[in-house]
């Protein structure tokens, strides 16, 4: 059996769902005869830690020794393989990829339990949609550099959350680390809005201009390793509402294969994330 080590380089200032659909790209090859083991370097996750096994199980079954393996070990760097997202977009069979999720993809935390023990009750009572919006860094000099307008409360978001209302839906869920939609939306929505908290204190959430994750690399670790697992519990929250409001984000499509069907629509059709600043 081979062990092939997927690596990657402590100054690659990356979220945590590319990790992971990198990792998904490499399991859609994976041999027969080859197990994949995580080793992550990240210092906006962890100043010192592999932070995979932080958040996360090795992709895995069982629990090897190094005598289970008869040929060299091989070392890659995670980031080599680019995952495929087209088949969200065209609502097209995903089974296979919700399948490897399901089976190498393993969080420590215990997802169902944490929404039966916080959510369920809101879920029985309320018709609820999930509605996630990006900001940050990709409206600046990321792949949608400059187009932070088309999104605007006043003309985008907040009459999107009144059709979503008028939809039938009795609250919605709101996942977002931008400042300035969440200030909007909570104060015009009120008790409509079920907000996901973040470990981000509101001095680190900005409106458009930077990454939070570029500015906490010389946070405590305690903080760090909040922040990996902290998105995967937004993306499965969201995959249990009733519909869901989503953008070409990761957190995004890894709600969408927590989810059993396809109920979700993406919202920024018109935004070119090819256009870098």
């Amino acid at each position: 059996m081979r062990k092939t080590i997927l690596k990657s380089n402590w100054d690659e200032i990356r979220g945590i769902g590319s990790y992971i659909f990198s990792l998904l790209a490499h399991l859609e090859e994976i041999e027969k005869n080859e197990i994949f083991y995580v080793a992550l370097n990240n210092l906006s996750y962890s100043n010192y830690k592999n932070f995979w096994e932080i958040a996360f199980h090795q992709p895995f079954e069982k629990n090897l020794n190094n005598k289970n393996f008869d040929r060299k070990t091989i070392e890659k760097n995670i980031n080599d393989k680019n995952f495929n997202y087209i088949n969200f977009h065209k609502k097209k069979d995903l089974s296979k990829t919700r399948d490897l999720l399901k089976k190498y993809i393993k969080p420590k935390v215990n997802l169902e339990k944490l929404f039966i023990d916080d959510y369920l009750k809101k879920f029985e009572k309320y018709n609820i949609a999930s509605l996630h919006i990006r900001g940050n860094a990709m409206f600046s000099t990321g792949h949608a550099a400059n187009q932070y307008q088309k999104i605007n409360f006043k003309n985008f978001i907040c009459p999107l959350i009144k059709k979503i209302l008028q939809d039938g839906f009795d609250k919605v869920i709101l996942c977002t680390v931008d400042l300035n939609f969440k200030t909007q939306i909570v104060q015009e929505f009120k008790e409509k809005i079920i907000y996901m908290e973040q470990s981000f204190p509101e001095n680190r959430m900005h409106p458009s201009s930077y990454d939070p994750l570029e500015e906490i690399i010389y946070e405590k670790e305690d903080f760090k390793n909040k922040l990996i697992i902290e998105p995967i519990i937004e993306a499965f929250i969201m995959s249990k509402t009733s519909y869901s409001y989503l953008m070409r984000s990761n957190i995004s499509y890894l709600s969408i294969l927590y989810r059993n069907d396809f109920n979700y629509e993406f919202i920024d059709d018109h935004i070119d994330y090819e256009r870098f600043g």
